[in-house]
């Protein structure tokens, strides 16, 4: 049996997950099986770039990020939003550490 492009109303091939005319993504499993793997990718990416050289920026984006993707119920990438969590806090946590101690080490040097 023939099937048709719903976009544009191409023929599609057999297995055919794109249609070649106009690029409408024909098979839907393929979005279901990626449902929030961007958003807990990104999590992870800047979680780590929150320890050097994003310093707070990353951190907090990379915590937003995973918050996001936690509490998505369509996530199927919790587990990777998780990862960016402690990456997150872990480098959110670093950097306050230490200008904590660059503030102890000023303030013995002043004195």
């Amino acid at each position: 049996m023939a099937r048709f492009c719903s976009n544009c109303g191409n023929e599609l091939n057999e297995n055919t997950d794109v249609c070649l005319s106009c690029g409408h993504l024909v098979n839907t499993n393929i979005r279901a099986n990626n449902q929030g793997k961007a958003l807990a990718t990104i999590s992870v990416i800047f979680g780590s770039l929150g320890f050097y050289p994003l310093i707070f920026i990353g951190s907090i984006v990379g915590l937003v990020t995973s918050l996001i993707g936690i509490n998505d119920t369509n996530n199927r990438y919790a587990g990777r939003s998780k990862i960016g969590l402690g990456l997150s806090i872990g480098s959110l946590g670093f950097w306050i550490l230490m200008l904590f101690l660059l503030t102890v080490i000023t303030r013995e040097i002043i004195r």
